[in-house]
């Protein structure tokens, strides 16, 4: 199997930085000249997008095990997306409020569990902001 198809046969699964399939493609012992190129096609053909990888990777945390900025901005930038596409895509999810469904959800879980002040300590410690958590608990 080529790099090329083993990296589709990656990106059919889910979205990819390509820093990821970078690694994917090394580790199963392509040469860096076939990985270049690969990744290369893959971005010309529109088939590898940090962008789209960072959306999609932002929204399924949220979704699953929501994170502030701060957090989600490091996890990106491991993840091997450049820091203007990381800024762009986070300050899209929150200046379009698209974080505050997932947050109010998550935030009304955490009160029944820990109580409003340990969920207050939670979301403080997982990176939200004051003003997000007031807005996720719906307080004035």
């Amino acid at each position: 199997m080529t790099a090329y198809d083993r990296a589709l046969k990656l990106l059919a699964m889910r979205e990819h930085s390509a820093k990821e399939i970078e690694c994917k493609l090394t580790a199963k012992g392509y040469d860096d000249t076939e990985i270049a190129e690969t990744i290369s096609k893959l971005i010309s053909e529109n088939s590898l997008s940090d962008r789209r990888f960072a959306y999609a990777y932002v929204r399924s945390r949220m979704r699953r095990n929501p994170e502030g900025r701060p957090i989600l901005r490091m996890r990106l930038r491991e993840k091997g997306v450049a820091s203007d596409i990381v800024e762009t895509v986070l300050s899209e999810f929150w200046d379009d409020e698209e974080y505050l469904p997932f947050l109010r959800s998550y935030a009304d879980g955490l009160v029944a569990k820990k109580g409003h002040d340990g969920a207050r300590a939670m979301l403080l410690r997982k990176g939200f902001r004051d003003s997000e958590i007031r807005a996720a608990m719906q307080e004035e």
